[in-house]
């Protein structure tokens, strides 16, 4: 037979045998804790997370060496900014303007350039500035607030020619 009673606020079941004894081995207060598995190891990861963290790697890498690639691309119009910055005439940030252009166009077509030609080079090769004003003015003037901002305004944004062009000039 078997019984239930409350006993401590926790319900005890009692079994009796045969013989009136009763059995313990049912009791409640013979269960012990449930003994958990030991957590899965992290280390060595799974096949997915080498992948995932090799593409990740690839990427990086990728991102990181274009960035290097263009920061050495456009070392030439930080250089001609520096320069600009020290320019005190007109003549001087013509100047500096032919020298930023040579460096990444070729020789041929940029050296031989003045006047209204240089002008139509730089409106050429970025259209939103009008730039007869460097090309017209007295060379010795003083450089105004707009021919500074004109010229590095170039400096930063003129077209590079493309790769295909570069070697047709060659």
């Amino acid at each position: 037979m078997t019984s239930l009673t409350k006993s401590d606020g926790c319900w005890v079941c009692r079994v009796e045998n045969d013989g009136g004894v009763m059995d313990d081995k049912y009791s409640l207060n013979n269960l012990q804790d449930i003994i958990l598995p030991d957590p899965p190891s992290l280390w060595p990861p799974a096949t997915e997370v080498w992948l995932l963290l090799t593409i990740v790697l690839a990427v990086l890498f990728i991102i990181v060496f274009q960035l290097i690639r263009l920061r050495k691309r456009n070392a030439y119009r930080r250089a001609g900014l520096l320069l600009l910055k020290n320019a005190n005439s007109i003549y001087e940030v013509s100047v500096i303007l032919k020298r930023v252009a040579l460096a990444v166009y070729p020789r041929e077509q940029v050296a031989s350039l003045y006047g209204d030609d240089w002008s139509d080079f730089l409106q050429k090769t970025h259209t939103r500035n009008d730039y007869s004003t460097i090309s017209h003015a007295d060379p010795d003037e003083l450089v105004n607030t707009r021919v500074f901002q004109v010229a590095a305004d170039w400096i930063r944004h003129h077209r590079a020619p493309g790769r295909n062009a570069q070697k047709e000039a060659d």
